[in-house]
């Protein structure tokens, strides 16, 4: 008996065990963009081999480096003559590229600063998180900010991408018109605000002064409207004043989003928000601090 009971018991703890294993699972967080795979809760490092040869790729080496801006920063793999200059910028640099402030013309921060101050991902991914400053009344611990890594990523990929221009216009149409339907930005904006009132208060909330708050209130007032407070809130997102006044807190924002995968933590982002409002060439010394930190780095 106490046998079959000894047996019993090592049967039943070995299927809990087998319950329990975890499984291979591929996660796929942007479509049409490098998988990862995962086993359990644990991410699996994949060996990145050179086609036809069994030399190991890593992120010391400047074509994957490059690459991976266009990634976490554009979210679409490299367009050729981009990825042909950065490559040949970065095989030109002294010391490969190393460093912090040796060759602050010629380096790896250099190079992936370019990405965020990049024409292309200040009218995509900086213009969706100017929506967030605009629309929405967030902070992280008492320091605004914007979307979530969650809500960017998706967005990102609906407004950038690989479109064209007419597309990326047209996906930008139908991101406005879904944002102020959002429950969050209605919280704030109800339908029952007075177009005034509606202006004024994504002016507050904004934190600016509008050079043309009249125009855009006579627009909504006017019969029939030339403008809806979809394509109010888009005018407000694109004036030069919100460009001007969120560009600091999105740069940071995107250090984490783009090197590290994830929202900031308090501490960090208030640090380097104020760190850059009193002196914005210290943009440097932050990138250098993501791209040679053991987080990034061992996400590859």
């Amino acid at each position: 008996m106490k046998i079959a009971v000894a047996l019993l018991i090592i049967v039943l703890t070995s299927l809990s065990v087998l319950a329990q294993d975890p499984t291979l699972h591929i996660v796929t967080e942007t479509p049409g963009l490098p998988s990862e795979l995962f086993y359990g809760s644990v991410k699996v490092k994949p060996l990145r081999l050179r086609p036809g040869t069994n030399q190991v790729i890593t992120i010391d080496d400047i074509d994957f480096f490059v690459q991976q801006q266009y990634l976490d920063f554009l979210g679409r793999f490299p367009d050729g003559t981009g990825f042909a200059n950065w490559n040949q910028t970065l095989n030109n640099c002294p010391n490969g590229g190393y460093g912090e402030n040796l060759n602050p013309q010629c380096d790896r921060v250099h190079v992936s600063a370019g990405f965020v101050q990049s024409y292309e991902f200040q009218g995509r991914g900086y213009f969706i998180l100017r929506f967030g400053f605009v629309g929405l009344n967030r902070t992280i611990g008492t320091t605004r900010s914007s979307s979530t890594y969650a809500e960017f990523i998706p967005a990102l990929q609906q407004i950038g991408g690989s479109n064209s221009p007419a597309q990326e216009d047209a996906a930008k149409v139908v991101y406005t018109n879904a944002f102020v339907q959002r429950p969050d930005f209605l919280a704030l904006f109800p339908n029952s605000l007075t177009n005034s009132e509606y202006v004024n208060g994504l002016e507050a909330n904004a934190g600016v002064t509008l050079p043309n708050k009249q125009t855009l209130i006579d627009a909504l007032n006017a019969n029939p409207q030339t403008m809806t407070r979809a394509t109010v809130l888009r005018n407000v997102v694109e004036s030069q004043v919100v460009f001007d006044k969120f560009i600091i807190p999105s740069f940071v924002t995107m250090e984490y989003f783009g090197y590290l995968r994830r929202d900031p933590d308090t501490i960090g982002y208030k640090n380097w928000v104020d760190t850059l409002t009193v002196d914005p060439n210290n943009y440097r010394h932050m990138v250098f601090g993501f791209i040679y930190s053991t987080e990034y780095l061992t996400r590859f």
